[in-house]
């Protein structure tokens, strides 16, 4: 049940995160969006496994979190440069942290 629901919320954040960052071009919104995403991934799996917690639904809601992102990237391309990668690293990271916190 987590896993399908997870997968279904990472191509749901993935479309709408990638649509926001193809429409405003601004990086930085990044490290909005990503922590958004991973709350959101976390909240719908936890609903979804009515409010259970443990190791392997934050694994499920950090993986879900990547393909979210991988997702976005459908839309905007990959980025160029060392700064720029480093930040969507940092961003990316923000997400998952978010995720796994809310499932664990």
């Amino acid at each position: 049940m987590a896993a399908g629901t997870a997968l279904g919320m990472a191509i749901v954040c993935g479309v709408a995160w990638g649509v926001i960052a193809w429409a405003t071009h601004f990086f930085p919104l990044n490290l909005l969006l990503a922590p958004a995403a991973g709350y959101a991934i976390g909240e719908v799996v936890s609903l979804s496994v009515n409010r259970k917690r443990g190791r392997g639904l934050a694994i499920v809601g950090g993986i879900a979190t990547v393909i979210s992102y991988a997702i976005t990237y459908l839309f905007v391309g990959l980025p160029s440069g060392s700064f720029v990668i480093l930040y969507q690293l940092i961003a990316l990271a923000l997400g998952i942290f978010i995720a796994v916190t809310r499932l664990r």
